[in-house]
């Protein structure tokens, strides 16, 4: 691992004298904080099974444009390489690249400003993640409803396999439910591909958000970022929002009211919330599978997960005649 540091490192800083610390974040990739003449940065080693050169491609070329869009907040922005490039491939194959570090500290989530503000920060970003050029792109990533494209090793029929045969206790309620979910979303997919695409970023949680003065000033982490039904980004979050509030409708209207300052969605959008919260829950349990099958211990993350979305959707179904007079107020033109 040191070998490869020192590799990553010497791309882009000859000679350089370095620290190096760990962080307590990164969990699909190796991150780690480098210190030099008192600045930092953010190194970054890419997961083999997540992460090829085209997708590193896309995620420098859209940070780079959203550096460009006159945003509230700051992305991180990869640096040049000595040669002027955005990432390496190290002598055994692996990419590397380093990153802007960026201050601040994560966006608290208590009151309805803080709320608002996620929305404020949402509603912003996924305006602008809209006027980005696809066609100037060969390679836009992998929609969340290409589910079982997600993952190299979560192909159907690892999906398939781990669901009949799992390798640890999983309820069977919540097992059932899962592939009611599977079967309910496969039906269904034709109708969401008619919906309005664009980029989408798909991890703009709490933990993504960096704040100063109760004011996010930090968006980070654009690994998952691809092209996808726009309303995806607007589901994710408000789930998030609805898992840390638990359930909060005045939490959600604050988040829907201020996210409705940049974007608006027509009907047939805001009726497919749920199948859209349904497919994020099952993307990133696809991704633990694909994990598992790489060799990773993913029984407390998928069990969470699993747990999260039989939760949520109970709470739409329940709520679903509020939530959507909320949305038609807020969200229609």
């Amino acid at each position: 691992m040191q070998d490869q540091l020192d590799e990553l490192v010497r791309n882009y800083f000859e000679d350089a004298v370095y620290e190096i610390a760990s962080v307590p974040f990164g969990l699909t990739n190796v991150t780690k904080i480098v210190k030099m003449n008192e600045k930092r940065y953010v190194l970054r080693m890419y997961n083999r099974y997540m992460k090829h050169i085209r997708g590193i491609a896309l995620e420098a070329r859209i940070t780079s444009f959203l550096t460009q869009s006159y945003l509230s907040f700051q992305v991180p922005v990869f640096q040049q390489t000595l040669t002027g490039n955005d990432f390496v491939q190290l002598s055994d194959g692996t990419l590397g690249a380093i990153i802007s570090f960026l201050e601040g500290d994560n966006h608290e989530l208590i009151s309805l400003q803080d709320a608002a503000e996620i929305g404020r920060v949402v509603g912003e970003i996924t305006y602008a993640l809209s006027q980005f050029d696809i066609g100037q792109m060969d390679y836009l990533g992998i929609s969340f409803l290409d589910m079982y494209k997600l993952h190299p090793l979560a192909s159907r029929g690892a999906v398939a396999a781990f669901i009949e045969s799992p390798p640890f206790h999983i309820p069977e309620t919540s097992l059932c439910f899962y592939k009611e979910t599977v079967q309910l979303v496969e039906k269904n997919v034709h109708l969401l591909k008619k919906l309005p695409e664009q980029l989408v970023h798909h991890d703009l949680l709490i933990f993504n958000l960096l704040s100063q003065n109760k004011r996010i000033c930090g968006v980070l982490d654009f690994d998952f970022v691809s092209l996808d039904i726009s309303f995806m980004e607007f589901a994710i979050c408000l789930n998030h929002l609805l898992q840390m509030t638990n359930g909060s409708m005045e939490m959600m209207e604050a988040f829907v009211k201020s996210y409705s300052g940049y974007r608006k969605h027509n009907l047939q959008e805001l009726e497919q919330l749920q199948t859209l919260t349904q497919i994020y829950h099952l993307a990133v349990l696809h991704f633990y599978i694909g994990q598992h099958h790489g060799g990773d211990d993913i029984q407390q993350n998928f069990n969470y997960i699993l747990n999260q979305l039989l939760t949520r959707d109970a709470w739409l179904v329940k709520h679903n005649k509020d939530v959507q007079q909320m949305l038609m107020t807020y969200l229609i033109d």
